[in-house]
């Protein structure tokens, strides 16, 4: 343990050139493949949100859907969820199902219908994206499975949960905030996410966030968000768990 500590802290030091993958026999944590983001038998980029019923989903919803009103873009619209195809460039498939009142468990009930739809299809996702408040990421985590590569927590003290998102995928690049969650921030990510996702470009953590920050117009509440290549939490359970010979994925 204490040599792990050892070579993570040194690590944080970009003058240390340390390769984290290299020294912990764990995959990279700089960078995640295009190819491994489309690994499904379908070729593509498969991404699953998960909205919640309060009136805050409600309108990141609506919000959300309006970042694709361009023409590299296409909504198909379900009762329960809506699936947003990209129309140039690779592709791109993101399910959202539909923030439904929380009050009576439609919402609920909504992401149990799309993830039943793309168990049918068998469309694995490989990254997943939570959108609500902390007391509902739980419900986001429960559903992550060992297919995803990068897991988005936009919620407040997301950074707090990794050790749980790491019980259903061991090997997840994991982006959260140690403190409040905001839309402002969140949105910015993924309009980056899906340009880069739809022009076929590995995600590469140090030039992607240096890029993400630019566009952010809150520097102070962006400083709060933990990127994978510095989510020493992160990386210290995966390299213990490689290094104890143990796997954290769950059966379930």
């Amino acid at each position: 343990i204490y040599n792990l500590l050892h070579k993570l802290f040194l690590s944080a030091d970009p003058a240390s050139d340390i390769n984290l993958s290299k020294e912990f026999g764990i995959p990279p944590v700089y960078n995640v493949a295009y190819e491994a983001l489309a690994a499904d038998s379908s070729q593509q980029v498969i991404m699953q949100m998960f909205f919640y019923g309060d009136r805050d989903g409600q309108n990141d919803f609506r919000s959300y859907l309006g970042q694709f009103n361009s023409g590299n873009w296409k909504i198909t619209n379900e009762k329960q969820w809506v699936t947003i195809s990209s129309t140039k460039g690779k592709p791109i498939t993101i399910f959202a199902n539909r923030p439904l009142p929380e009050e009576s468990g439609q919402d609920e009930e909504a992401q149990r219908a799309m993830i039943a739809h793309m168990d049918s299809k068998g469309l694995e996702p490989t990254i997943v994206i939570h959108r609500g408040h902390s007391y509902y990421a739980p419900y986001t985590i429960q559903h992550i499975r060992p297919s995803a590569k990068i897991v988005f927590l936009g919620s407040c003290g997301g950074y707090h949960l990794i050790h749980n998102v790491l019980q259903h995928s061991p090997n997840a690049h994991i982006i959260a905030s140690k403190q409040i969650g905001k839309t402002i921030i969140n949105q910015p990510f993924f309009n980056l996410l899906n340009e880069k996702l739809r022009n076929g470009n590995s995600i590469d953590w140090i030039p992607f966030w240096k890029e993400f920050g630019q566009v952010v117009t809150d520097k102070e509440g962006f400083q709060d968000y933990i990127p994978p290549h510095k989510n020493l939490g992160a990386i210290f359970i995966k390299a213990y768990n490689t290094q104890m010979g143990e796997s954290t994925a769950s059966e379930g």
